[in-house]
């Protein structure tokens, strides 16, 4: 993971003392010099970017790639009574495959935190350097179980499982609570025979509503 070079960081007293000194000398009818300007401009363009979360995402991974729409057909849309949830069955290298929900309002909250006694392929630890997760496919609040290897990957902790697919799930989460049915799906991609995925795809979609409609690829690295 590259380091941030501290030296061009601003420090928020620097910048304080600056703008006090700009008054000053703005009262005292002087005019700013101009590297006391450019140094403002600077600080007051680097506030709106952390303050509006532009900021550049450290270590490898670019976050959320997004492809649009929702890709589920009008046979998978169809609405039920109640909610459910299906776990794919596992591949040839007993990895997971897949995971598809119909979720309703009264499914948030029920799901189950990872058992400690499954490791999901790949799965080493979740102390530094390793910083793993038993990552559920359908998030607990979602409805999800801790308890089926089925539904249990490895990911990085942070920031794949937080805050990269929580806040997808959170989304989806926030419109059930709303009374909405979504339909959803998380696939975790492999590469070769490796044990952990390089990656998750996750699709979200209202069925009486637009408010959730993503298809959204997360990679899984540091």
């Amino acid at each position: 993971m590259a380091k941030k070079n501290n030296s061009q960081r601003k420090h928020p007293a620097a910048i304080i003392i600056g703008i006090l000194v700009a008054l000053g000398l703005t009262f005292a009818g002087i005019q700013v010099p101009d590297f006391l300007q450019d140094f403002l401009s600077s600080s007051e363009s680097e506030v709106k970017k952390t303050s509006q979360g532009t900021t550049s995402q450290s270590g490898e991974n670019p976050g959320p790639i997004e492809h649009g729409e929702a890709t589920f057909t009008k046979e998978e849309l169809k609405d039920n009574k109640k909610g459910w949830v299906h776990y794919g069955e596992y591949d040839e290298y007993n990895r997971p495959t897949t995971a598809n929900a119909l979720i309703k309002p009264e499914m948030i909250g029920t799901g189950s935190g990872a058992k400690q006694e499954i490791k999901p392929p790949g799965f080493i630890s979740g102390l530094d350097p390793h910083n793993h997760s038993r990552g559920h496919l359908i998030g607990r609040q979602l409805g999800g179980s801790g308890e089926d290897p089925k539904n249990l990957v490895t990911l990085y902790q942070n920031p794949v499982n937080t805050p990269f697919m929580t806040k997808y799930e959170n989304m989806v989460r926030k419109a059930a609570d709303n009374g909405e049915t979504i339909r959803y799906r998380v696939i975790p991609v492999y590469e070769g025979d490796i044990g952990m995925p390089t990656a998750v795809q996750m699709e979200g979609k209202s069925l009486n509503s637009s408010t959730i409609n993503f298809n959204v690829t997360i990679e899984n690295k540091k």
